[in-house]
């Protein structure tokens, strides 16, 4: 029975991770899958995967009523910073014909490489972000668990892009694609909610 407890978490995450990538393809497939489609409009797959990922980690988090609305308020507020990060690096990266060249043209170079390429500097934040929210919170968060979850995440997109070449996955096997397909999904909301069992486990 105890051993049975202690898998619960894992288990669970494991289903979660599973599930939010579904409901991310789900919307894809349903709006279309040809080309940049997918990036042009919100995707309601991810406040819905964010409010599912907040229900499973309060059930792991021991706070009284007020610090518990605080933090998840603040698991919002990064949350959306996160989103609109990620979202402005996919429109300048996807830019393209009249408004593409003014873009080129109106912004200096430096500024809009860097935008673009914050797809992938962001990424380690992500983690890092939820560690020191339940830091703030005093929750005690395992730094092993964050240096797995960074490591888990980073390693996630090569691994990613792998298995769409395996499968032959349409579109291509990048990035981009492990993105829009939903695989790549499923990695990161595992490897940030290490950071909620290590935390469990370390209590």
């Amino acid at each position: 029975m105890k051993k049975m407890r202690e898998k619960s978490p894992i288990i669970s995450l494991f289903v979660l991770s599973i599930l939010v990538g579904l409901i991310w393809r789900m919307e894809v497939e349903y709006h279309g899958w040809a080309g940049l489609t997918w990036v042009a409009y919100f995707h309601l797959a991810i406040p819905t995967g964010f409010c599912l990922f907040l229900t499973w980690a309060n059930f792991f988090v021991k706070l009284d009523l007020k610090k518990r609305i605080l933090i998840n308020s603040i698991s919002l507020i990064y949350g959306l910073i996160i989103y609109y990060v990620l979202e402005t690096s996919l429109y300048y990266n996807f830019a393209s014909g009249p408004l593409g060249f003014l873009l080129v043209m109106e912004i200096p170079e430096w500024k809009l490489n860097l935008i673009r390429f914050s797809l992938l500097l962001i990424i380690p934040f992500i983690p890092l972000g939820a560690f020191l929210i339940l830091k703030l919170f005093r929750l005690e968060p395992n730094r092993k668990f964050l240096i797995i979850s960074i490591i888990s995440i980073v390693i996630s997109i090569p691994l990613s892009v792998l298995m769409l070449e395996i499968s032959n996955h349409k579109g291509g096997h990048d990035l981009i694609h492990s993105i829009k397909s939903g695989i790549l999904i499923p990695f990161w909301v595992y490897s940030v909610g290490l950071l909620i069992i290590g935390k469990r486990t370390k209590n």
